[in-house]
């Protein structure tokens, strides 16, 4: 009380502003306190650390996806803005046929073909253009023209090694078009022979070798077009009382287009 007595007013409150004044609220030094052990504030630090890191990782996991969802909006509606592109066909080119006349193509184009007998033994179609008349065959492609005909006999010239008598054919071939035709082949798809039996049965007759040796060489050379060739043809007989008939048709397999009988000699 003396003490206090003795202090001016000024120093008495500036002594009890002081003993107001406190520090933080920490046990006294040398205690055993978990307060004053240094671990403990850090692991305190790591934790705020931690917690903090997992905040800022989820809020960049989230803007990623955002990002992603985006990106993958914008490239669907680019492949839906793209045009479909239909794939060209591709163009063959159809090969012109080597065979004359096919029959098919002839059959549609001249759907009222026929034949008819004659009493002069000649038969002509309707169609002016495909005929066989007066030894003649005119047909799209080639014309075939027959100049001779003649039976001989099994060992004669023309047929040396026959055994059978036959019915030989001398002809001209016209190629009328670019295909590749010979005078063979020509004759073979237009022509057929027939002869009727005892039984009044009518038969195709069965082609013989070639009558004529000049024309060994030369029945399968192709012919130009435009340009007319000779060669020969010949058939083997089972009767020679009975005439031979050369039915002519538009190609192999086509429509008849006339036929005619011939005596033989």
């Amino acid at each position: 009380m003396n003490d206090n007595h003795n202090m001016t007013r000024g120093e008495f409150h500036n002594d009890r502003k002081k003993k107001r004044k406190r520090g933080p609220i920490l046990p006294p030094k040398g205690s055993k306190s978990i307060l004053r052990k240094w671990w403990f504030w850090t692991l305190i630090g790591l934790i705020v650390v931690g917690l903090s890191g997992t905040g800022i990782n989820a809020a960049a996991k989230a803007k990623n996806q955002t990002d992603n969802t985006t990106k993958t909006n914008k490239v669907s509606k680019k492949k839906s803005a793209k045009k479909t592109v239909k794939p060209k066909k591709k163009i063959t080119n159809k090969k012109k046929s080597t065979v004359p006349e096919i029959a098919k193509d002839e059959t549609q184009n001249n759907s009222q073909a026929g034949n008819s007998d004659a009493n002069n033994n000649s038969d002509q179609n309707s169609d002016s253009q495909y005929y066989f008349k007066d030894n003649k065959a005119v047909i799209h492609d080639i014309d075939i023209e027959i100049t001779q005909t003649k039976v001989i006999q099994a060992g004669n010239t023309g047929n040396e090694h026959g055994d059978k008598p036959i019915f030989a054919i001398w002809y001209k071939t016209t190629n009328k078009t670019d295909k590749d035709i010979n005078p063979t082949t020509a004759w073979v798809a237009i022509f057929k022979a027939t002869q009727k039996s005892n039984s009044g049965d009518e038969k195709d007759l069965e082609v013989a070798a070639q009558p004529d040796s000049k024309f060994v060489d030369t029945q399968l050379n192709t012919i130009n077009q435009g340009d007319t060739v000779e060669s020969a043809v010949a058939y083997a007989l089972d009767d020679i009382s009975k005439p031979v008939r050369l039915i002519a048709t538009k190609g192999v397999n086509g429509d008849t287009i006339g036929s005619q009988e011939y005596p033989l000699k």
